[in-house]
């Protein structure tokens, strides 16, 4: 089984009703010894995942637009700086070796598979993890399942759901 080495982990910034969700993702992908990379949005980054991740030791990268260039991100945390959000959320995806969605808003939804998408999408050979706790991404698995299957067969090698973070870090440490 291979290790991932790096993870894109995108997730609403600011205070969110998903922050234990939130700060057990960051713990776990520092206690792997993964590179966390985030994007920051709107001025804000997603502070309960990375201080969880800083806590434990990890290493970190927040990928930024212009409307976030003056974030004050803890002492040791890479911040890159993007044209935009949306080029941010790219280099986000094509630094890492796995792309892990966290549930949250239709707008970091849409971030999260407009970078995917740009990255290559499943010819990128970066799987893409949906943490799918409280049905988060239910409507999502459903397409995936009835449409998106019937047109490419296995979609397992490409796209992978659970409702536990640990379950779906297993899942694509298979695949990288």
């Amino acid at each position: 089984m291979s290790k991932i080495q790096s993870v894109a982990l995108f997730a609403d910034c600011g205070v969110t009703p998903h922050q234990a969700i939130y700060r057990q993702a960051g713990a776990s992908v520092a206690k792997h010894g993964a590179r966390l990379i985030c994007v920051a949005r709107k001025g804000e980054w997603p502070r309960a995942i990375i201080d969880s991740a800083f806590a434990q030791g990890g290493a970190i990268t927040v990928m930024c637009g212009p409307e976030s260039a003056g974030l004050n991100v803890p002492q040791g945390v890479v911040l890159e700086r993007y044209e935009d959000e949306a080029s941010a959320a790219r280099a986000a995806v094509e630094a890492a070796r796995a792309v892990i969605g966290l549930p949250a808003g239709i707008d970091t939804v849409g971030m999260l598979y407009g970078a995917w998408r740009e990255a290559g999408g499943a010819q990128s050979q970066r799987p893409l993890g949906l943490l799918n706790r409280d049905r988060a991404y239910e409507v999502v698995r459903g397409f995936v399942g009835d449409i998106a299957a019937a047109g490419r067969g296995n979609v397992d090698a490409v796209i992978q759901f659970s409702d536990s973070f640990e379950d779906l870090w297993t899942r694509l440490t298979r695949l990288v």
